[in-house]
């Protein structure tokens, strides 16, 4: 349906060259019926203004005007062909062509009864449009009841365009209410392409946010069935709501969600829970609850909370899809083998960043191990500028260990560094000596760990590197960038300490150049008499585009010892493996980017992730991926999202295990964008921790400027097709 105000012009009162135009026949006109107007043509909202080319029976209280007229009362105009003034009765009738214009309202129709003072009217078969929502439609009656308050009866809405629109809302009775920007419909049917789809008796949808239940969402999965969810929405304040879901899978049961969100100047939260009582597949009560606070206190201090906890371990990858926690928790929907609770208080300035949390950790994979509670974690970290080139550095922290089995204690870490760093156009230098000092006291005591110990290591490093620029004859640019790093730490005996929280993580170029570089945390301090050498490439095009940038590393070892993660001194090679990563863009939309770490004497990959990603326009991409770790993954995928027709997307992934030759994860989906209206069905297959799989549909319609049915899957197109958008 083409809009049918589209060519209603309306603004102020004359100027220019439309004065002008007027002036012939209004000057008089408006000269005669001013004072009229004045005396007995005023609202609340000041004077009626006319403009007319004849006016007949001034004076009378009982006046017609016609050809071309306006009438101008208040931030309301009204025009016409012809309109009748009764003084008595507060009155004008307005007939032939009438256009009458009202804050984010405007309305056609043949005629029009207006009552100034009360702001009340009747509106024969009407035409509308609500400009900011793209609203229009139709009716056989309307009415102004109040200032901003309307009725329509038998009406038309959509924001299609078109003589068939691709949905429309038919209802017995439309009222739109301007001051509370909500629109409640009555015995309403929507029409999907000129087939009725869906009744309702009542319907509500808002102009701006306002309490009322939302559009249902549905969905069907392997573990849940079914699920049907019927939301209500709470505008407690303009800070201030609450979401509470009524949910229903047909192989568990009900299921209550409630979602509150508050915001301050000073602070903001948002507090999540689910209950589903006597839960058909596990017998019991099952629930969850997540709490997200932040807090400015003032004068560089502020705090935070981020609580979660579930009572069932599969919470998530049951209902983290639907119940919309999967955001909040580490690993995603599905795959969290714990989530983590911590809350705290900080303080920051230009120097220093200080701070005192609480971290804890629930498991959710059987067997696996949680990182120890930290009750508390307290840090004061420090930077400072000494003179032109040298820095002070300080971190400091004191935490308390505690965890079901195993050693607990205090542990008290001192990591002053001094540095100084030169740098010019030809490359930098940087000497930097630190000290690593921790103190631990073991509470619940194990024969290995002595109750108190104390470390202290020294490090002592050099490193540097060298820039070479050429510019070539057709403007492009070289960049060759060799580094080094030496790097002196003693080797000690690290047995007698118990692992609270060292790891090892994956390894990749910039870590070669760091202290600590085999562990995280600061219960392993790794031994190193190294020498870690890096070379860094960049070549830049005419338009200055990164052609392609690579990096290749490796560290040389002059020590014959290490440290391993028990914490034992053992046998170290000579070198370490060679680390790579690069990325190379021969066209502006084609990627192909690569990282991996090879065998000191080149027999074997240790770790290998390619991808090769081609975005050749706005929702076009094609992803092509691998990732090996050695006898940890071995894993091939493909996804891509691409229009297949004129608004029509179609997007997929397949990921697939190499090693067990199986797929792994597979995901389909379908959209289309019609303008005003728009759907999308994703067909997802996952592959959880512990073998368990899971198969679900998500599935969503869009109705531009009314509603939308179904379930979000957006989250989804990030993780599994990157570069992927469906955008409604």
């Amino acid at each position: 349906m083409k809009s049918p105000l589209g060519s209603l012009q309306w603004g102020t009162a004359p100027t220019g060259a439309t004065a002008r135009r007027l002036a012939r026949p209004r000057l008089a006109i408006l000269a005669a019926i001013c004072w009229p107007l004045l005396a007995y043509g005023a609202t609340e909202q000041g004077p009626v203004t006319l403009y007319a080319d004849q006016v007949q029976g001034l004076g009378s209280g009982h006046w017609t005007a016609s050809g071309d007229v306006e009438v101008l009362y208040g931030d309301r105009r009204v025009y016409a062909d012809t309109v009748h003034y009764d003084q008595a009765r507060d009155e004008i009738i307005a007939q032939g062509h009438v256009r009458m214009v009202s804050p984010g309202l405007l309305t056609a129709a043949p005629q029009a009864t207006i009552h100034l003072q009360a702001n009340q009217g009747i509106v024969v078969q009407p035409r509308y449009l609500l400009p900011a929502q793209n609203g229009h439609g139709h009716a056989a009656q309307g009415q102004e009841l109040a200032k901003g308050v309307y009725r329509l009866n038998e009406a038309c809405y959509t924001t299609c365009e078109g003589a068939r629109p691709a949905w429309e809302l038919w209802t017995s009775r439309l009222d739109l209410n301007q001051n509370s920007g909500e629109v409640t419909t009555y015995n309403t049917r929507i029409d999907a392409l000129g087939i009725p789809v869906f009744w309702l008796p009542r319907f509500s949808f808002p102009l701006e946010r306002h309490s009322g239940f939302l559009t249902p969402s549905f969905g069907n999965s392997t573990i849940n069935g079914f699920s049907l969810g019927v939301p209500y929405y709470f505008n407690i304040a303009p800070n201030m709501d609450d979401t509470l879901t009524a949910n229903y899978f047909t192989k568990r049961g009900a299921m209550v969600q409630n979602q509150f969100r508050y915001l301050e100047p000073d602070y903001s939260g948002t507090l999540l829970l689910d209950v589903l009582p006597n839960d058909q597949l596990t017998r019991n009560t099952l629930w969850a609850v997540s709490w997200q606070h932040n807090q400015n206190l003032g004068h560089g201090f502020s705090a935070a909370i981020n609580y979660n906890r579930v009572s069932y371990a599969n919470f998530l990858s049951d209902f983290g899809g639907i119940s919309g926690f999967g955001s909040n928790f580490a690993g995603g929907i599905g795959n969290a083998p714990y989530i983590t609770s911590m809350g705290g208080v900080y303080y920051n300035n230009a120097h220093i960043n200080a701070g005192i949390s609480l971290q804890s950790y629930q498991e959710l994979v059987p067997n696996s191990i949680a990182p120890y509670a930290e009750l508390p974690h307290i840090f004061a970290d420090g930077y400072w500028r000494l003179g032109k080139n040298g820095y002070f550095d300080w971190r400091s922290s004191f935490d308390y260990f505690n965890a079901a089995a195993g050693p607990i204690g205090q542990r008290l870490d001192l990591t002053p560094t001094l540095g100084w760093r030169f740098s010019s156009g030809w490359g930098f230098l940087e000497p930097q000596a630190r000290l690593y000092y921790s103190r631990y006291q073991i509470q619940r005591n194990n024969p290995i760990f002595p109750r108190v110990i104390n470390r202290t290591l020294p490090a002592l490093s050099l490193k540097g590197g060298l820039n070479f620029v050429r510019y070539g004859v057709d403007g492009s640019t070289a960049l060759l960038q060799p580094m080094f790093k030496y790097l002196y730490i003693p080797t000690k005996d690290q047995s007698n300490i118990p692992n609270f929280d060292a790891s090892q993580p994956f390894q990749n170029f910039p870590m070669i150049f760091q202290d600590n570089f085999l562990y995280t945390g600061n219960d392993r301090i790794n031994a190193a008499n190294l020498l870690a050498l890096g070379l860094t490439g960049t070549w830049l095009t005419p338009a200055g585009r990164q052609l392609w940038q690579g990096s290749i590393g490796q560290i040389r070892y002059f020590n014959r010892n290490q440290i391993d993660l028990a914490g034992n001194v053992v046998p170290q090679t000579q070198q370490s493996s060679y680390f790579f990563e690069g990325v190379f863009a021969p066209l502006s939309d084609l990627n192909f980017l690569a990282s991996s770490q090879v065998a000191s004497r080149w027999q074997r990959f240790e770790r290998l992730n390619l991808r090769a990603q081609w975005l050749p326009g706005r929702n076009r991409v094609i992803n092509l991926d691998y990732r090996y770790t050695q006898n940890f993954v071995d894993q091939a995928g493909i996804s891509a999202a691409w229009p297949v027709a004129p608004h029509w997307q179609a997007l997929a992934s397949y990921q697939y295990d190499v090693k067990d030759r199986k797929p792994l994860e597979q995901l389909l989906g379908i959209g289309y964008d019609g303008g005003c209206w728009a759907a999308r069905v994703v067909v997802y297959h996952q592959i959880l921790l512990g073998g368990q799989s899971n198969n679900a549909v998500y599935f969503e319609i869009l109705l531009r400027g009314l509603t939308s049915l179904g379930n979000a899957s957006q989250s989804l197109l990030g993780q599994y097709v990157p570069g992927a958008s469906m955008e409604f």
